[in-house]
């Protein structure tokens, strides 16, 4: 497929600098509706990673370190590493956290207008992406550490937030009295 897609932009390009006026502009014609729409999603793409960098940096960093602390957890807990389950993990979490989270900001866009609406839809799905690996490490965190570290409280807040959805977990306090 690379080959057949390299083969026609050589071909166009070609005809571009060697063709006569008719073939050049067919050629550039074609060049142009091929490529526009590829250049038109990524140059969205980058618009958005650069708007929302931290938040973009937050859950690849939580990737990275869940993958860290699970690969650690296998290594020396569980004794039952594996290189290919290693990757197929790893693969896995980078392409539901990309899947998903192209979806819940697509349900973030839909509501156009600023409201408590939108500005909730933002924070909890947001919220649910980056604690899929987040969460992930800080259970990670708490086998190896042998439940010390994250405290229980904060591992039962959270498995709280994936059920309900409630950002108040986090917020305050949600004990009984």
């Amino acid at each position: 497929m690379i080959s057949t897609i390299l083969k026609f932009i050589i071909k166009h390009v070609l005809a571009i600098h060697k063709g006569t006026l008719i073939t050049k502009v067919k050629a550039a014609l074609a060049l142009s509706l091929s490529i526009s729409p590829i250049a038109y999603f990524a140059e969205k793409i980058t618009d958005w990673t650069f708007e929302n960098e931290a938040y973009v940096v937050f859950v690849l960093g939580a990737i990275i370190v869940d993958h860290g602390l699970g690969t650690l957890k296998h290594l020396f807990i569980e004794k039952d590493f594996s290189i290919k389950d290693n990757l197929i993990g790893l693969i896995k979490k980078v392409g539901l956290v990309v899947t998903v989270g192209f979806l819940f900001e697509g349900v973030n866009f839909i509501v156009k207008e600023d409201s408590f609406v939108k500005s909730y839809a933002i924070i909890v799905l947001r919220m649910a992406v980056f604690l899929y690996p987040a969460g992930s490490a800080f259970w990670n965190s708490y086998i190896i550490t042998k439940g010390k570290f994250p405290p229980v409280g904060f591992i039962d807040k959270m498995k709280r937030f994936n059920v309900n959805l409630d950002v108040r977990e986090f917020k305050e306090a949600t004990h009984k009295k």
